[in-house]
């Protein structure tokens, strides 16, 4: 999810940045919170702060309706249980970083003014 949020999005993020991000894919490598949510609120948190003078409700609101959308789409925000019902063999996550990167997207164009 962030690679591709700072792709899409153009974020301008450094490998460094990636490195300390590292352990939140596979949910938090333990099948809890799952990455694609964690990497769909990284993006938020860089893109609505790209300074200290940010919009700390901003942020706060984009986040919670990006956590609400994701679970209402995903059932859950568990790594596992999502994993049980949504990924496959073939395409692995693919399908659950879809639904996010969707999800994120809706968000992020209501709230990027």
């Amino acid at each position: 999810m962030l690679l591709g949020g700072n792709d899409y999005y153009e974020l301008e993020l450094t490998d460094e940045t990636f490195q300390v991000l590292a352990g939140f894919g596979g949910g938090l490598s333990t099948e809890e919170l799952c990455g694609a949510l964690s990497g769909g609120v990284a993006v938020l948190g860089v893109l609505f702060n790209k300074n200290r003078d940010y919009d700390k409700e901003k942020i706060k609101e984009a986040t919670k309706e990006f956590v609400e959308s994701f679970k209402e789409e995903l059932v859950s925000t568990n790594c596992k249980t999502i994993k049980d019902l949504f990924r496959d063999e073939m395409r692995k996550c693919i399908p659950v970083v879809d639904t996010a990167a969707r999800v994120l997207e809706e968000v992020i164009e209501k709230y990027k003014t």
